[in-house]
């Protein structure tokens, strides 16, 4: 349990993958579980201004450990 622990909470993650397109975020991500690497995301949202009515775009990040 302790390794576990510090394995997951004191690992060092590094950006290995950034893109806007959802489809090769999603086909990176089929990638790296099919080679058995362990990886966890994060997305940016920058909204849509007052309303919504100007569109937005979300960036995908894809960090896997060091």
């Amino acid at each position: 349990m302790k390794k576990f622990i510090f394995t997951n909470w004191f690992s060092k993650w590094e950006l290995y993958h950034t893109t806007a397109n959802v489809d090769q975020h999603f086909s990176m991500l089929e990638e790296l579980r099919n080679r058995r690497i362990d990886f966890k995301t994060k997305a940016l949202n920058f909204g849509g201004g007052y309303g919504g009515g100007s569109g937005f775009s979300t960036v995908y990040h894809i960090y896997t450990k060091r």
